[in-house]
Parts: structure tokens; sequence; C-alpha cells
């Protein structure tokens, strides 16, 4: 039994794992670290596409460890996985770092604070 595809919609205490239709792939929010890793590429590992790797979207990020950035770099550089979004805080932490080599990614504006708080991710 492949009991990869229930890892495509899994929810935790701190990582929210959802599919994505188009383009095929899955969306990471809340924090990853190297055990939330493994989920994400069995979850990935469960996405068929003939067009080429699937897509990972890292937008509603607000934690990621040194560990789980080493390994999706290696992951995209072996074309099994396609970044295409990452949060705002974490494209500031690539660039800072000199860690361009993810992209090319859209920049998700994710949460946007306000005076009261935090509104919700106006990013679809």
């Amino acid at each position: 039994m492949d009991i990869r595809p229930l890892f495509l919609d899994r929810h935790d205490d701190t990582m929210h794992i959802t599919s994505l239709a188009c383009p095929p792939g899955v969306r990471v929010d809340g924090e990853l670290d190297h055990r939330g890793m493994v989920t994400v590429m069995a979850a990935l590992s469960a996405v068929r596409r003939d067009d080429g790797p699937p897509s990972l979207d890292l937008g509603g990020l607000s934690f990621i460890d040194v560990e789980s950035l080493r390994s999706l770099e290696t992951a995209q550089g072996n074309g099994l996985v396609q970044i295409v979004s990452v949060s705002r805080w974490l494209h500031r932490v690539l660039i800072r770092t000199g860690w361009p080599t993810l992209g090319p990614y859209a920049v998700d504006i994710g949460a946007v604070p306000s005076e009261s708080g935090v509104k919700e991710s106006v990013a679809p």
C-alpha cells in the first residue's frame, strides 16, 4: 500500500501541508524543521507531474531551519522539486545569507502587521 498520498493534506501543531492543483505540488504553512522536511518530501513524492518536478509553495512559512534549507537546495538541484513561492521573511533570509540558489520564485507578501496584531495573509 502506497501511503504517500496521505501526506498531501497533513496538519499538526506546527506545520500544515496542503496539495496544490495548478501547478501540481504542495504548499507548506507554519514551521518547517528537519523532521517536517521528511513529511514534505513524502508529500512531494506523491505528486504526479509529467512536465517537471512538483511545485513547492513556501509562502506560508514562519520558520525554517538550516538543515531544511540545505535539503531543499539539494532536492531542487536534483530536479525533485521546484520552489515557486517563499514568504517575505524567508526571502530576506535567503538574500542576506547569500542563498539565492532556491530561485527563481515569487515572494508571498505574507502576513501584514497591524496596530492590533497580524492580519490574515493576502496571498492566494
